[in-house]
């Protein structure tokens, strides 16, 4: 009888002990910190890469512009101004060469207080 007393209170008393507990919130917070900073990494990252592609797509804007001209005003072509990103600047250089031209269009902007660039060349022919 005292042996089924005793087992019945052994199975009363067990639980969680103050350092199982902690040693529990420890690693829980471990891995919830991790995740966080994951998907923090994550947002930033996608936020880049949109602004390379708004790049990408800028620039291809101005050389589709630059092919619709004659080869004679290529020269002389001003980009648009356009204002998709944080400071976004757009540069374009033109240099000739015997009947090809060589065309570089450069887009700059800020990204988290840092300076990105984004640069597409082709060459036109006369």
């Amino acid at each position: 009888m005292v042996a089924i007393f005793y087992n019945r209170l052994s199975l009363l008393l067990k639980g969680f002990t103050l350092v199982e507990l902690m040693i529990t919130v420890v690693i829980l917070l471990l891995v919830v910190g991790g995740t966080l900073l994951t998907l923090t990494y994550c947002v930033l990252l996608n936020e880049t890469n949109s602004n390379l592609a708004i790049a990408a797509n800028d620039a291809q804007f101005v050389l589709e512009q630059i092919k619709q001209l004659a080869y004679s005003s290529i020269s002389s072509y001003t980009p648009p101004s356009l204002a998709n990103l944080n400071n976004e600047t757009i540069a374009v250089q033109c240099i000739p060469d015997t009947g090809i031209m060589n065309v570089t269009v450069n887009v700059g902007w800020n990204e988290r207080q840092r300076a990105r660039n984004f640069s597409l060349s082709t060459r036109i022919a006369d």
